[in-house]
């Protein structure tokens, strides 16, 4: 049984579908809509591989943040013997920030993942 396939199918996707939200800008992620596949993605994994006592909410007059770390196991390297489960451990930041202009105009926000460990 494959446990943790889903979060890295999900990391995939939001990876994927990332894209520089401004020209003139830094800003890179997935332009997302609530409810579409990449909130759904990232909802997954905060919903089932989160750590809740990292999600952090931040308000702003433009907008908000928002951001959770989630811990992902190669449990196929573990199983193989080729890594110990601490080697095999991923930690991820997901992060979310409300945007409507750019590549996010008609959208909710965008959506980035950086792996932490």
């Amino acid at each position: 049984m494959a446990v943790y396939r889903e979060g890295f199918k999900a990391i995939e996707l939001i990876k994927n579908r990332s894209t520089q939200i401004f020209n003139d800008a830094c800003d890179f992620g997935a332009p997302t809509k609530q409810g579409d596949d990449v909130w759904n993605a990232a909802k997954q994994l905060c919903d089932w591989y989160g750590e809740k006592e990292t999600r952090e909410e931040n308000r702003y007059s433009t907008g908000r943040s928002v951001s959770q770390k989630v811990t992902l196991i190669d449990e196929w390297a573990v199983s193989d013997e080729r890594k110990t489960i601490d080697q095999a451990t991923e930690v991820y930041l997901v992060s979310f920030v409300s945007c409507d202009k750019g590549k996010c105009k008609g959208k909710t926000g965008y959506i980035y993942t950086q792996r932490v460990k």
